[in-house]
């Protein structure tokens, strides 16, 4: 009985590595369904075979060992929030007495002085299924971008923004839990970490490990009790111990460098540089500025960018490190307007860049993101349509506990590759993930989102019950609308990485979409989501 289990779980392995090799995680292909009945035979059929798939490796999840049977996770009744910032509980919704807006600004490289081409570093973007993949050029840099702020009432908000695939909140909290003191003595109220979902850098997910070893070893390791830094995986972990070290330290030279001025909000349209790879076809067309003009004239601007892209300029699983098209917005934008830029993602879901626009020879490995970060720079560099802010900065964090259905990433996590925060739910268990809200000058929202988030829960336009898979309706009101703002913005992949998340009745198949494979929940929308309406209700 026991050689018979042993055999079940090696074949079922087995499986799981052939699929996660079929499906790369990448932005999915757009779905070109029939129409009507035929339409409604192939969605039940996929939806059989996701649920075949399903079971197995559930089975294998319930067979071999992982994180979940050594007593390392509390249960859901026992969590208690670590390194959490609730952010306040009341909004102002009027400029108070000697409110005055306050910004700072630092970057640091992530992979200076060290030696990333020894082999020892994997890079993020595809799923590897027996070696990692390493580095054969460094195109420019992997670094973090750092801007503080404040209205001089509220306290000070933070946001690291790193160039990297993903990062799981496990490693936020370490970064986090570097700053305690420093965040106590100067009044941070808010502190955030985004990653720009580059295909191209090293790994700090986790998902690029080479997962025949990560199975067939880790589970021994978990009943070893083994420090998860022994375990394979996708992370180096002296890289991610430098990364937290060099994050925390760049955010604490931002919160040093803060200097009184004025904040302005403009946007430009950059929809022809966008291509949307699944319906419902949703974007935000606009690439969208807060521009910091420090008192000091001495003083760089800053600017705070966004804009739903993928990073893909070289593929979904290329061998040259770069952070890719946001790495020249930043040049260009240094070099012709002398600001400094930090670049966030905002909700991207199937959004990749279009380069149909952009007319390049291929003398150089980054003549591609090259072109596209000059084209999406002049962009920026040409808003003309900036809108004072009065000084009224608000923000509101709250945890969010989502019911880990996608078998594949819960392997994952059990076996240590993603550093989720998790607790157990019964025979299952919860990511304990966060969202957050910001609000400034009353008329512009920012949704921080802990992953790669459809755009229609945030504008609305997601699909009917007729045209979904599931036959069911999104019943939710846009995010947009919950907040009431003039302005709704998404900083997304921000605090966590819990994979795309899908509106609830959108929810397709693995065999003809990407997404689902990396949405750690097929309910994640609608739990945020409520629990978005929750936070707005507490404050308003």
């Amino acid at each position: 009985m026991k050689h018979t289990k042993k055999l079940i779980a090696l074949l079922l392995a087995a499986v799981m590595i052939l699929m996660a090799s079929a499906v790369p995680a990448l932005a999915a292909s757009k779905l070109n369904p029939n129409d009507g009945a035929l339409q409604k035979a192939e969605s039940i059929m996929y939806r059989i075979l996701d649920k075949l798939v399903s079971m197995l490796v559930k089975t294998l999840n319930m067979l071999i060992p992982g994180l979940n049977w050594t007593g390392r996770w509390p249960s859901v009744q026992n969590y208690s929030p670590k390194n959490f910032y609730e952010g306040e509980d009341v909004f102002d919704t009027e400029v108070q007495p000697d409110a005055k807006w306050s910004a700072g600004f630092a970057t640091a490289s992530l992979i200076e002085g060290l030696d990333i081409m020894n082999g020892e570093y994997y890079m993020a973007g595809t799923l590897e299924p027996m070696n990692g993949r390493v580095p054969v050029e460094i195109v420019d840099d992997q670094a973090v971008s750092v801007y503080a702020l404040s209205d001089g009432v509220s306290g000070t908000v933070v946001q690291a923004v790193i160039d990297g695939y993903g990062i799981a909140r496990g490693d936020v909290l370490e970064i986090r839990d570097r700053l305690a003191d420093f965040a106590q003595e100067n009044n941070i109220i808010s502190i955030n970490v985004s990653v720009l979902h580059q295909h191209s850098c090293i790994d700090i997910l986790g998902m690029g490990a080479p997962l025949v070893p990560a199975v067939f070893t880790n589970p021994a390791y978990s009943l070893l009790n083994k420090d998860t830094d022994q375990f394979i995986g996708g992370k180096n972990p002296s890289f991610m111990k430098h990364l937290y070290e060099v994050t925390a330290r760049t955010i604490t030279e931002a919160v040093e460098s803060m200097t009184e001025g004025q904040l302005y909000y403009g946007y430009v349209d950059v929809s022809d540089y966008i291509y949307d790879k699944r319906d419902p076809q949703v974007i935000d067309e606009n690439m969208n500025r807060f521009r910091f003009v420090p008192d000091d004239a001495d003083r760089n601007e800053i600017w705070i960018c966004e804009a739903g892209i993928h990073c893909v300029g070289l593929g979904a699983g290329p061998d040259r490190l770069t952070s890719d098209f946001p790495y020249y917005i930043k040049e260009y934008v240094k070099e012709n307007a002398g600001a400094d830029v930090v670049y966030v993602n905002g909700a991207e879901l199937a959004l990749t860049a279009d380069y149909s626009l952009i007319n390049v020879e291929e003398t150089e490995t980054n003549s591609r993101i090259k072109a596209m970060g000059y084209a999406l720079g002049e962009k920026i560099v040409s808003i003309d349509n900036d809108v004072a802010l009065d000084p009224v900065l608000n923000i509101k964090h709250s945890e969010v506990p989502i019911k880990a259905e996608n078998q594949i990433l819960i392997l994952a996590v059990r076996e240590g590759l993603i550093n989720s925060v998790v607790a157990k739910d019964g025979l299952g268990f919860a990511i304990i993930t966060e969202i957050g809200y910001m609000e400034l000058g009353n008329t512009v929202g920012v949704f921080f989102a802990p992953g790669e988030l459809a755009p229609e829960i945030v504008w609305g336009g997601a699909v009917s019950a007729e045209e979904s898979w599931t036959g069911e309706s999104w019943d939710y009101a846009p995010l947009a609308e919950t907040a009431g703002v003039d302005t709704m913005l998404c900083f997304g992949l921000t605090n966590d990485q819990i994979g795309y998340i899908l509106a609830d009745n959108d929810i397709r198949s693995i065999f003809t979409e990407n997404e689902e494979v990396n949405a750690s929940s097929y309910h994640s929308a609608s739990a945020l989501t409520e629990s978005f309406e929750a936070l707005i209700a507490s404050v308003k």
